[in-house]
């Protein structure tokens, strides 16, 4: 028996904007900066202020590509339902 309800289907909203590209470019750069950085002189709050900062870019790029999940039983459900009304 096949268990099409624990599948998960992705898919994500094809547009993209200039703002977006701009906000990854940027981030992206930041990001360079951090590893190029020499971590081992920062002490223990500045190393926790660059984590909090990477955790809020990331927060970011994520709320700037948003992302549906569809479930496969719902995905079958959605099928059969479209091919009885067509």
């Amino acid at each position: 028996m096949l268990m099409f309800s624990s599948m998960a289907v992705t898919t994500q909203a094809a547009t993209k904007g200039t703002t977006k590209d701009q906000t990854e470019v940027r981030i992206k750069q930041r990001v360079d900066e951090i590893r190029a950085m020499d971590l081992s002189h920062l002490n223990k709050a500045e190393r926790k202020d660059l984590k909090q900062e990477l955790r809020g870019m990331k927060k970011e790029l994520r709320s700037a590509d948003p992302i549906i999940y569809v479930s496969g039983g719902a995905l079958l459900l959605i099928i059969i339902i479209l091919i009885l009304v067509l």
